[in-house]
């Protein structure tokens, strides 16, 4: 066994050569912030970036050399991103420039059979720059078929250099490396663990969607909490997916139909926490390339369950930072990253994570993330937790005990810019880039029928109550199911009858008991104008029966009408809700034939509470504050009506309406 040391915080011990290899990093000191003393961190960026529990992004620059590299080249032939075959020319300018190389990473031949693949130098005299033009031509049918990245360098004498890194699609070349075929990682057989999951993405369009319902994937960070500067989208068209060939093609984009930007995450649950999950001994793994360029970072990583009570495990398999120069991160690879979100030591001081560079320049085929695909994993044990890239083990720490016993999904995204706090400039990619993921997968000892903590609530004992749950016509995720559980607090109920539509009757509902409520009669409308009627509203954190509960809504102003309570006593509570931005509404009761109850209306208000009924006790509109249904008490006459409108902001609406026996 070889041992060199690295560093004074890290040693790399090599046991094999072979690509399957055990490559153990021990890490003596890598807590976050944990890195070289000699590293330049200026200190205010640092405690802030501390603050917000994301500092090991600072770590990742290396500010020695950056002010020389610049941003001189520009390729004017072919199209960034276009596709290509057979002889291709490249033509390019680099002001300021003398001399030029380029390169693009090849499969195995007969005079180099590395397995990794090796780089090429499509320009192997090199090119001196008149009037700091170049142009070189090669054959695209001599390299892999599918995404490719001609890589062009170019230097002067007075030590200024620079990087384009050309994104091309190869439609001829070489099949090679494409999709996990049945190789199964050497953990997986030690383990015997068994695939759960797989997404090679050969088939399309990508089941995807923007609230996960019924599709693979979700196109957000489950919960809320997107972080991309690019915001993280799902257009009507796709964008910005596409399924091309044998990948899924991540287009971050910056143009008239998006002036802010956009790009895209796929996560494997939704707000319901319905989707893939895989409890400890499991193993997850990403094949795929990005583009090195400032404000790029692609990421593949791990969450456990929002709902555990002690805290949640953020395991962050890969991160790559994008973009040479000064205050760029100049990243000599990829960071991985632990997070222990919201948890404590026995002492009470905050449990800190673990973080390390794997050194890939010099593992493997010593190629860049941006180079070539790659395989970036996790083996989530029950006693180590440990990290690989392309079979190798670059990272490994104790298996903290959140992740050890709650369920991991995972998540795979091109961020731009956004939370990391660096820069964004890809105006001379055109605002554009790409990421190309291949496949991903997931092994676990038998599959995790995860339910969210909604899904598992019970129905109140005993309850006597009528639940109504208006739903959008072709809308399934608006639907009560017949087991489904919701309701206020302390009247938990299933069986809800779903009210379809912008207006109709119901006739002897069923109660909470699952029988019919004989005589009972329920009547509704909405106003009528442009801005009333059925619509699907947003989730604002709910998830499970309570998201199908909130998903219709009766938007704007409309009335409702039942007949024939049976109950002598009884509660009327009445759930809203709304779309994307904060609004209010009111919400008023009356009887022809009995009693209401001291507040004849109130007041409410739509907007973020974590996925949770707020009472509104506000009888303005002022004292509404994140109040989202309200409770009529002390109801005694066999009907009433309720009539209510939207008083301010962002549309609001109905969703449902309990019955409940006082």
């Amino acid at each position: 066994m070889m041992c060199f040391v690295l560093g004074p915080l890290m040693t790399l011990h090599i046991t094999s050569p072979l690509r399957r290899s055990v490559f153990t990093v021990l890490v003596t000191a890598f807590a976050l912030g944990g890195l070289p003393a000699s590293a330049q961190v200026d200190q205010e960026k640092k405690e802030k970036l501390e603050a917000t529990g994301y500092h090991e992004f600072n770590y990742g620059q290396e500010k020695k050399d950056a002010e020389n590299w610049i941003q001189a080249i520009r390729v004017t032939e072919p199209p960034l991103r276009s596709d290509v075959k057979g002889e291709v020319t490249v033509k390019f300018t680099a002001k300021g420039m003398e001399r030029a190389n380029a390169y693009c990473w090849r499969q195995p031949t007969k005079e180099n059979p590395s397995e990794w693949g090796h780089d090429v130098n499509l320009t192997p005299d090199g090119m001196t720059l008149i009037g700091g033009r170049g142009e070189f031509t090669f054959n695209a049918d001599d390299f892999p078929n599918g995404p490719m990245n001609v890589r062009i360098f170019a230097n002067n004498e007075a030590g200024k250099k620079d990087i384009f890194e050309l994104q091309l699609f190869n439609t001829g070349g070489v099949k090679w490396n494409q999709g996990a075929g049945d190789h199964i990682p050497p953990i997986v057989k030690q383990e015997g663990l068994q695939l759960i999951f797989e997404e090679d993405f050969k088939e399309g369009p990508p089941s995807i969607s923007k609230d996960g319902q019924g599709t693979t994937f979700m196109s957000h960070k489950p919960r809320g909490g997107d972080f991309s500067g690019w915001q993280f989208t799902m257009l009507e068209d796709g964008r910005p997916f596409e399924q091309r060939g044998d990948w899924l093609r991540i287009k971050a984009r910056k143009d008239k139909d998006s002036p802010k930007g956009r790009s895209g995450i796929i996560a494997s649950v939704n707000h319901e926490g319905k989707g893939v999950w895989a409890k400890a001994p499991a193993y997850f793994e990403c094949r795929f390339t990005a583009q090195s360029a400032i404000g790029t970072w692609p990421a593949f990583w791990t969450l456990t369950s929002w709902e555990d009570k002690r805290g949640t495990d953020e395991l962050d398999i890969v991160e790559a930072y994008g973009g040479m120069g000064k205050g760029n991160p100049n990243h000599p690879g990829y960071s991985i990253v632990s997070h222990f979100w919201r948890q404590k030591n026995p002492d009470g001081s905050k449990k800190k994570g673990v973080s390390t560079r794997p050194p890939m320049m010099e593992l493997g085929g010593k190629s860049y993330w941006s180079t070539t695909f790659h395989t970036y994993a996790v083996y989530v044990g029950l006693e180590d937790t440990v990290y690989y890239f392309d079979d190798i083990e670059v990272q490994r720490h104790p298996t903290n005990n959140v992740s050890a016993e709650t369920p991991h999904y995972f998540l795979v995204n091109l961020a731009i810019g956004g939370i990391s706090g660096w820069p964004i400039d890809l105006r001379r990619y055109e605002n554009g880039t790409d990421m190309w993921i291949d496949y991903v997968r997931v092994f676990a000892k038998e599959k995790t029928d995860y339910k969210p903590y909604s899904e598992r609530h019970t129905a109140t004992e005993g309850l006597q109550a009528v639940g109504l749950n208006f739903a959008v016509p072709g809308k399934e995720d608006s639907d009560m199911l017949p087991d489904g559980v919701a309701g206020a607090p302390h009247a938990r109920q299933e069986n809800w009858n779903n009210l379809q539509g912008s207006s109709g009757s119901l006739s002897d509902p069923k109660g909470a008991d699952g029988k019919l409520v004989n005589g009972m009669t329920v009547t509704w409308k909405t106003d009528g104008d442009a801005k009333s009627g059925i619509d699907f509203a947003e989730h604002w954190g709910f998830r499970g029966n309570y998201l199908r509960l909130q998903r219709g809504a009766l938007r704007g102003g409309g009335q409702i009408t039942v007949t024939g309570v049976p109950y002598k006593r009884y509660r009327v509570f009445v759930f809203t809700n709304g779309g994307p931005n904060r609004g209010k509404g009111k919400i008023e009761i009356s009887s022809d034939s009995g009693h209401v109850g001291p507040e004849p209306s109130y007041f409410y208000e739509v907007s973020w509470n974590e996925g949770k009924f707020s009472l509104s006790k506000a009888v303005n509109a002022k004292m509404a504050k994140n109040m989202n249904y309200v409770q009529f008490g002390h109801q005694r006459g066999q009907d009433f009506t309720l009539t209510w409108d939207n008083t301010w902001g962002g549309w609001t609406g109905v969703t449902g309406i309990q019955i409940v026996q006082h």
